[in-house]
């Protein structure tokens, strides 16, 4: 179920027809600041169980081309 189209959503997406590497940290902040948070136990509602339970996420992957790869990277 986590893996089907509603439940899967794209965080931040750079559109620059130049490299951004200057204000790439302007595009990723929210982004950190949302898995800062996230990283810290979380209480989340699971509709299935009917209960609260504990959640913790963590990012696992990102997709990119090589130059963004090198980029990230530093």
């Amino acid at each position: 179920m986590c893996m089907t189209k509603p439940y899967m959503f794209l965080m931040c997406v750079v559109l620059d027809p130049f490299n951004p590497t200057v204000g790439i940290d302007v595009y990723l902040q929210p982004l950190i600041d949302n898995l800062k948070k996230l990283w810290r136990d979380v209480l989340t509602y699971d509709v299935s169980r009917k209960q609260n339970f504990m959640i913790r996420v963590i990012l696992i992957w990102t997709i990119n081309d090589f130059p963004a790869y090198d980029m990230l990277s530093g």
